[in-house]
C-alpha cells in the first residue's frame, strides 16, 4: 500500500472506530508501529485534527467534525458499490480483495453515521459463494500489469507454472482476453513461444513483467478470436418439475418443447455442451440426454468409465 492511500486509511479506520492505539491500527493496516507514528505525525502536519491520548489506556482519535470529502451518491448507489465490493471479494479479483476492508472503510465514509448500521445489517447478511477454483495467492502487480498490457497494447513475460509437469517455464505473450470463468481468472492471447493461442490462470503466473514491445498476432488472429462455438441442437427428457427449476438457465434460453406430460422432451440449442453433460451426471432421474446419437455415446462412454472406476 503506498503511503497517501495507508494515510487516508489511517483516517477512515479512526472515523470508523473512533479511538484506537498505535498497535490496533498497524496490525489493521499490516505495517510496523513505527511506521504508523510516522503516518500520524505527517498526518497532523498537514492539519488533519488527530487527538492523541497519553497513558496505558492512550490511543489516537479524530476530530468528529472533520470531513473527509467524497463523491455524493445516494444510499441505493451507494448499496450496489457495497455489494459490488463484496462481490469482487468473493470473486477474489487479484489486488483487490485483499484490499477490500480498506475499499470498504472508504466508501462506508460517504454514507451519513445514522445510515451505516442498516447498511452493516445488510451486508452480514448478503453471503457470496461462487469460487470454484479458490487461490491462495497471486504474484505481485499482477493485475496492474495485465491492465496496463491491455490498454497500451504491450506484451508481457511471465513465468509460468504447469502442475501436470511440474515445472516453470518463462513466456512472452501478446495478452487478447481477461476472463472469469467458474472461479478463477485467466488471460488468453498468442504465446510466442508456442507460436500458438494459449489461456493462462493467473495465480499459476510466479512472475510477470510488463514489456516495451507491442502485441503482435498471426495474421488470422482476430477472425479465430471473434469465432464462437457453433450452437448445436440436444434433445432431452426433463422431468416437469425439474423443468421449472432449469428453465431460466443460460443453457436452457434457446429451447422448444417437442413434447408435453410428465416427462417433457425438449430441445435445446446452445453452445454450452459441457453444462448439458454435467446436467444430465449430476441428475441422472430428471435429465436423460437422447439426443444427438454422439453426444449420447459420449455420456454412455462417461458413465461406463465411471462404473469400471467405482464398481
Amino acid at each position: 500500500m503506498k503511503k497517501i492511500e495507508r494515510m487516508n486509511a489511517l483516517v477512515y479506520l479512526l472515523h470508523e472506530h473512533g479511538k484506537l492505539t498505535a498497535k490496533d491500527i498497524a496490525r489493521r493496516l499490516e505495517v510496523s508501529e513505527r511506521t504508523i507514528y510516522r503516518d500520524i505525525d505527517a498526518l497532523s502536519q498537514t492539519n488533519v485534527p488527530i487527538i492523541t491520548f497519553e497513558g496505558q489506556h492512550g490511543g489516537y482519535e479524530i476530530d468528529s467534525s472533520y470531513f473527509i470529502p467524497s463523491i455524493r451518491l445516494s444510499e441505493q448507489e451507494l448499496l450496489y458499490f457495497f455489494l459490488l465490493l463484496k462481490l469482487g471479494k468473493e470473486m477474489k479479483v487479484p489486488e483487490l480483495y485483499k484490499d477490500y476492508d480498506l475499499l470498504s472503510m472508504k466508501l462506508l465514509n460517504a454514507v451519513p453515521m445514522i445510515n451505516r448500521p442498516k447498511i452493516k445489517r445488510f451486508l452480514d447478511k448478503f453471503k457470496v459463494s461462487i469460487n470454484r477454483i479458490n487461490p491462495d495467492s497471486y504474484v505481485e502487480n499482477i493485475l496492474d500489469s495485465v491492465i496496463q498490457s491491455l490498454e497500451e497494447n504491450k506484451q508481457i513475460k511471465i513465468s509460468y507454472y504447469t502442475p501436470l509437469k511440474d515445472t516453470v517455464t518463462d513466456r512472452i505473450i501478446s495478452p487478447s482476453r481477461f476472463i472469469f470463468d467458474e472461479g478463477g481468472w485467466y488471460i488468453t492471447g498468442y504465446c510466442h513461444l508456442r507460436e500458438a493461442k494459449r489461456t493462462f490462470r493467473l495465480d499459476r503466473i510466479r512472475r510477470v513483467e510488463l514489456l516495451e514491445n507491442t502485441c503482435s498476432f498471426p495474421a488470422d488472429w482476430e477472425s479465430g478470436e471473434n469465432l464462437k462455438t457453433p450452437a448445436r441442437n440436444y434433445q432431452l427428457q426433463i422431468s416437469r418439475s425439474f423443468f421449472e427449476v432449469i428453465k431460466h438457465n443460460d443453457y436452457m434460453a434457446n429451447r422448444q418443447i417437442l413434447k408435453e406430460g410428465e416427462i417433457l422432451l425438449v430441445n435445446v440449442c446452445t453452445e454450452y455442451e459441457d453444462s448439458l453433460l454435467e446436467l444430465a451426471l449430476k441428475n441422472p432421474t430428471n435429465v436423460h440426454i437422447v439426443g444427438p446419437e454422439s453426444f449420447y455415446e459420449q455420456i454412455k462412454e462417461t458413465v461406463d468409465k465411471l462404473g469400471e472406476l467405482y464398481n
